[in-house]
């Protein structure tokens, strides 16, 4: 599978990547939600990781933006972040997230989520 990894931490995305890429996928990254869109607008996907608190357009405004762009819209999003308030991945879930990571994560269970859940 080709997973897209979007975090504005650089170490992040690649504690990402390795895990993603250790269990055989690839992986393309993006460090905020504007730059994600502009990626998939070029780069065909299966999944989608997404952190929640990054500059200029977060993950909460990437799950509503893509909610209205066809094809973009049926790719399973993942939330990987830091938050864990209830209201937040009401909201995630409400908007299209298929499921919610809290960091810092296991690789195993970053995978059966995704398993799971695609």
């Amino acid at each position: 599978m080709k997973f897209l990894s979007v975090d504005d931490s650089s170490t992040m995305r690649k504690i990402i990547s390795l895990a993603l890429s250790g269990a055989g996928h690839s992986v393309v990254e993006a460090v905020n939600g504007r730059e994600a869109l502009d990626k998939l607008k070029d780069t065909s996907v299966d999944c989608i990781i997404l952190d929640i608190n990054m500059p200029e357009m977060n993950g909460i405004e990437f799950l509503k933006e893509r909610k209205n762009m066809g094809v973009i819209a049926g790719i399973p999003v993942f939330v990987l972040t830091t938050q864990d308030e209830e209201s937040l991945k009401k909201e995630a879930l409400s908007l299209g997230a298929k499921g919610f990571i809290i960091k810092p994560f296991q690789k195993e269970a970053l995978l059966s989520a995704i398993n799971n859940g695609i």
